[in-house]
């Protein structure tokens, strides 16, 4: 792990907030009546603005240690020798969440479970989630957030802090009419995002700091969304699948960082500050 920043995280943070948001504002205003925008360029807006946290991941760390740092951060999500527990969490713990809640769901009067993509879709729809659907576009990011975090406190911390922060990172898009989000109670959300984030962080840390992880467990939570209708859509407005599939994983983190390793080290620098 890089032992030194030159760059401070308040301008790591205030880049990757400022580039997403500048993009993803434009949307909003124009959902608002405030501009005109057409479909065509509020999807490209919002694509754009995913890049947020992976533009200011590779400014920082160029900052910190030039071109060479910059080759030894991208080369981590190469990193595939990863543990066989943490690989299958890595692709199956979220849609298996996922799945149990539709399932309990489905027997307390929802709707009937169904898996809302077929077996031979499956591959590409993961490459396209993987590739475009943010995995890319925010891991790079969260990677360097969480190192930089986790200086002088402890890992469980620093992560729980990075899912408020990640979870924040997203207000935008719950104001864009038709956006997942947009039918998500925004409470869930973050708790949702502070749990999965412990759950990544632990893959992370206890894999060389592979990125290849965390890329893996933010395709396969966005896949779960596209594989049981979580988020219900409908006038009804059903709230309990997500609640339901974000208490699930909730307690999976919770069993994570009360007995995961790397939850349990002490931070060498306890008292020095995290954000100079």
């Amino acid at each position: 792990m890089q032992s030194s920043f030159r760059t401070s995280a308040w301008f790591y943070f205030g880049a990757a907030f400022g580039i997403t948001w500048v993009f993803w504002l434009l949307p909003v205003l124009a959902n608002h009546g405030v501009l005109q925008l057409g479909q065509a360029a509020q999807l490209a807006c919002l694509f754009a603005g995913s890049f947020g946290p992976f533009i200011a991941a590779f400014l920082a760390v160029y900052r910190d240690g030039g071109w060479p740092a910059v080759r030894e951060f991208a080369g981590r999500s190469l990193r595939y020798r990863m543990g066989p527990i943490y690989f299958l969490a890595a692709v199956l713990l979220t849609p298996v969440a996922a799945a149990l809640s539709m399932a309990w769901l489905a027997s307390h009067g929802g709707p009937p479970f169904a898996v809302g993509v077929s077996l031979g879709h499956l591959p590409l729809l993961y490459l396209e989630l993987l590739l475009f659907g943010g995995s890319v576009n925010e891991e790079f990011g969260w990677a360097y957030a969480i190192d930089r975090l986790r200086q002088g406190q402890g890992l469980l911390r620093a992560a729980a802090v990075l899912g408020v922060i990640w979870g924040c990172w997203h207000i935008p898009l719950f104001f864009v009419p038709g956006l997942t989000q947009s039918f998500m109670p925004f409470w869930v959300f973050v708790l949702f995002t502070v749990a999965l984030r412990i759950v990544i962080v632990w893959g992370y840390a206890s894999n060389r700091q592979s990125i290849l992880i965390a890329l893996l467990f933010h395709t396969a939570s966005n896949l779960a969304f596209n594989l049981f209708e979580v988020v219900d859509r409908s006038p009804k407005h059903d709230e309990r699948g997500f609640i339901g599939y974000g208490l699930i994983v909730l307690v999976v983190a919770l069993l994570i960082a009360f007995t995961a390793r790397c939850y349990r080290r002490v931070p060498p620098n306890s008292i020095a500050s995290t954000i100079a």
